[in-house]
Order: structure tokens, then sequence, then C-alpha cells
């Protein structure tokens, strides 16, 4: 197969590359960030990888108090794309968005380490001369707090933060991912 790549390919350069790119097919995607959370005693923890698409929960319907975010794997070589990855909570007749968090590469050691930043999704209306956050519930907003682990970085990304909701339990049921500004994936 070596032979049939040097000979189709109009450079020694052209098939350093296209045998440089093999390897990645045959690898599955590296781990973004892994959600993490105990209940009822035991360790929950949920992969969350770098391919763009659609997950539903691994265990549907679990409702808990909150989860962390803690750091994917390492990946050598050029620096991945941004991504972006939209959690979903139950809601009445479908998912809703709960939060955003933008994933980003930095150099470290010779690899590139993913770190994050959440960004709540509030909608807010007029009423009046106030805007009022539309999701609330016995009149308090449904906020979603973040807790940073360590510091952030000079672009104000973290290794990694914990996540809860300020009027109660989240019922996580799926996320998808995206590339950053590579348009929206439907809920899960």
């Amino acid at each position: 197969m070596m032979r049939l790549l040097l000979r189709q390919a109009p450079s020694w350069r052209g098939a350093v590359g296209l045998l440089g790119f093999v390897p990645n097919l045959l690898s599955s995607p590296p781990t973004l960030l892994v959600l993490q959370h105990t209940h009822q005693g035991q360790n929950l923890a949920w992969t969350v990888v770098a391919q763009s698409g659609q997950y539903a929960a691994p265990v549907a319907g679990l409702t808990v108090s909150g989860w962390t975010v803690t750091p994917g794997s390492p990946v050598s070589g050029a620096q991945p794309p941004d991504r972006v990855v939209q959690f979903y909570v139950a809601g009445r007749v479908q998912p809703k968005l709960l939060c955003l968090v933008d994933v980003r590469y930095f150099a470290q050691g010779g690899v590139w380490v993913p770190y994050y930043r959440m960004d709540e999704h509030m909608y807010f209306v007029r009423r009046g001369d106030r805007w009022v956050p539309l999701t609330l519930l016995n009149g308090v907003p449904a906020l979603v707090t973040a807790t940073p682990i360590g510091f952030a970085n000079a672009a104000g990304y973290y290794q990694g933060f914990s996540f809860a909701q300020t009027t109660g339990p989240i019922t996580l049921t799926g996320w998808t991912v995206a590339r950053e500004n590579a348009g929206s994936l439907p809920a899960p």
C-alpha cells in the first residue's frame, strides 16, 4: 500500500501527507471533556468527544444537583479547532438549552490541552422599563452558576468547573458538539 501511495502522489511530500492522515482515520476522536458527579455513592463519568453531532445522556432521566467538567485528553500535532458543547435539560415539550461550553485548546508542554468557558443561555423579556428573565420558577430566575477549578488563563478559559441551577437539580437529556461558528445542531 505504501508503494501505491508513493506512486500516485505527485511528490514525496504528498505521500507523507497522505500517510500522516491514515492514523487519524483509524483513531477515535479525542475527549473534549468529562462530566462527573457522585450519585448515591456512585461516581458517574460521562465522556464528551470532539466529534460533531447530537448525543443523548447515557442515563435517561437522571436528576442531579450539579455536574463537574473535568479536562479531556491532550492532543498532539496541530492546534485542534475550537468546539462548542450545548447542554440540554428536560423541558415540558422538548429539551431546553441550559448552557454552552466553549472549548479551546492551549499549548502546554508540547501538546494541546482543552480549556473551558461556560456561557449561560438565558432568555429575557422587556416588562415596562426592565429586562426580566423569562425562565422564572417561583419568582426566582433559573440561573446556572459555575464554580471554576483553578484560575482562568489570559483568554478567560478554565481547566474545569462545576455547574448547577439556582432553582434545583438538573436533568440533562443530552448535548450537541459543533465546531465554533459552524452553526448549531438541533437539540438531541
